[in-house]
């Protein structure tokens, strides 16, 4: 048989959790054709990749990827800083945002207001449309999509923040039926976001119905990440409940002090009701300092409607009074755990503190000057989070590793602006951190989180196992040598270790280098 490539003489991580072991792979149009163990015999190829030594294990899956917000799949379709972790598949369209379906101005201004480069062009509005627009990328790694909870909501309700009535609740309903009909694969949630928080958990229910109906997939940032942890879990599993959905919380974590006690109590309600049969599952990045939006650190009052309200509240000589006392009660003492990722005021890599203290104003006024002077587009890295609540969901038996990070291109950088290293090295990150350095878990263990636990979470059908009849997304790496070496203040940097990637059967990284090949699919839902 000749293959066009044969990978060789490799330790196989086959995805499925099971014991790793010496083996070939042969690639044939796309697809994995043949495993042979310890080799196929009498095989030729196009290309040999000599492996001994080095494991080959199916493409990374990011079921948490925000490389839409930025644009990023537009601006650097090749998504180099992904391939070189060993990602050969995003899920974007999650935290309630997405770039399709587009219902009227209003969806489309919110897109627009998180441009940093002015470049976005948008001439789509069905999520068909985008992906057929997106299909005409050369794109570097496969990308799959979900409808925005509130990317639809604003289009329906015209940007009012209020519960939605039967004949609007009705019309999104239909907007999310025709989006999964055109590829999408579920619906994802913001519920901290001032658009979506006026959803009720009843309301949300009935809009996961149709999404179970067509075996789609609801994806959670929950109402509350602090304090009402415990509650928002809770309503998490409401919906799982009550739709019948395989529900998916994002990023799961505790932000605050106070609030890192109600972790395990949260993991708690997830094991219960995933033994009790209720489809809910979740992801957590490894990492102690959150990636988010400073606006966020604002009472959720002065929050409401909007950046154009919030902006008028902190004009506003009573409310900015109100808004600084409740900041000063929360974070005054802990800016120093702040660091700014960028604004139009370039102060990115600056602490809170740091800045608060150049201007001559308190933390709290330093936040509100930020956000009027950045219409609220600010983005910082919180050091908010217990290492050990991080560690107890990486470690979980059940999680999912996923990065929540943004896509990277080459302007961020020429403009000052930062990315939180995840976006760059979370998959590396993770496994040299957690399986390599501290072997707390296993290489089969570890592999499996990032690989067939994803896809099957997800819906991505013949991905994320090393598998006959399955897509040729493969990575090559040295165990010993596979390392991210991003950091916070210097995030633009490849990680090392990886020796090849293949995804759907093109050759992206050989030799550790980037072919340009671009191997990537737009995946839609069947």
């Amino acid at each position: 048989m000749r293959y066009d490539i044969l990978i060789k003489d490799g330790m196989i991580v086959d995805g499925t959790g099971k014991q790793r072991f010496l083996g070939d792979i042969g690639i044939k149009d796309g697809l994995i054709h043949e495993i042979g163990v310890p080799s196929i015999a009498g095989a030729e190829a196009a290309m040999i990749i000599p492996a001994f030594g080095k494991f080959v294990v199916p493409g990374f899956i990011d079921i948490t990827s925000h490389a839409d917000k930025n644009w990023s799949l537009f601006l650097n379709p090749a998504q180099d800083y992904l391939l070189t972790q060993g990602v050969t598949s995003i899920l974007v369209g999650n935290c309630g945002a997405s770039l399709a379906p587009l219902i009227g101005q209003e969806s489309i201004a919110n897109l627009r207001k998180w441009d940093q480069t002015g470049q976005a062009n948008i001439n789509w509005a069905a999520v068909g449309e985008f992906l057929t627009e997106l299909g005409r990328r050369p794109l570097g790694v496969n990308v799959a999509t979900l409808v925005g909870h509130g990317t639809a909501r604003r289009g329906i309700l015209k940007d009012a923040s209020r519960a939605l009535s039967k004949e609007e609740a009705d019309e999104f309903a239909d907007v999310v039926d025709r989006a999964m009909t055109e590829g999408a694969f579920g619906l994802s949630l913001g519920l901290v976001y001032g658009h979506e928080r006026a959803a009720s958990t009843e309301e949300l229910v009935v809009l996961a119905r149709p999404v179970a109906a067509r075996g789609g997939i609801i994806k959670i940032h929950l109402r509350n990440e602090g304090a009402d942890l415990v509650p928002a879990v809770n309503e998490a599993v409401q919906i799982a409940r009550g739709s019948g959905a395989v529900t998916i919380i994002s990023h799961i974590k505790a932000i605050g002090r106070t609030s890192w006690p109600h972790f395990e109590k949260a993991i708690d309600i997830i094991e219960r009701a995933a033994t009790g049969g209720v489809p809910i599952h979740f992801d957590v990045s490894p990492y102690a300092r959150t990636g988010s939006f400073l606006y966020l650190l604002l009472p959720a009052w002065a929050r409401e409607g909007g950046f154009g309200p919030m902006i008028e509240r902190i004009k506003d000589t009573e409310s900015r009074a109100e808004i600084v006392r409740e900041l000063d009660e929360r974070v005054t003492l802990h800016a120093e755990r702040y660091i700014v990722a960028g604004t139009a005021t370039s102060k990115s890599g600056q602490t809170l503190a740091e800045i608060a203290r150049a201007s001559g104003v308190s933390p709290a006024e330093a936040i509100l000057e930020l956000l009027v002077l950045n219409r609220g587009r600010v983005q910082v890295f919180g050091r908010t989070l217990a290492v050990k609540n991080m560690e107890r969901a990486v470690m979980h038996a059940d999680s999912i590793i996923a990065s929540d990070g943004y896509g990277v291109f080459p302007e961020l950088e020429k403009i000052g602006r930062l990315v939180h290293p995840r976006s760059t090295g979370t998959f590396p990150h993770f496994l040299h951190r957690f399986v390599r350095d501290r072997e707390a878990l296993a290489w089969e263990q570890a592999i499996q989180k990032i690989t067939a636990k994803p896809a099957e979470a997800a819906g991505f059908a013949g991905r994320g196992k090393l598998l006959p009849r399955h897509a040729a997304d493969v990575v090559v790496f040295d165990p010993d040598t596979f390392a991210d070496r991003s950091t916070y203040k210097v995030p633009f940097i490849h990680p090392t270790g990886i020796e090849a990637v293949v995804v759907n059967g093109t050759l992206a990284i050989s030799e550790g280098q980037l072919t340009g090949l671009a191997g990537g699919r737009v995946v839609r839902k069947a």
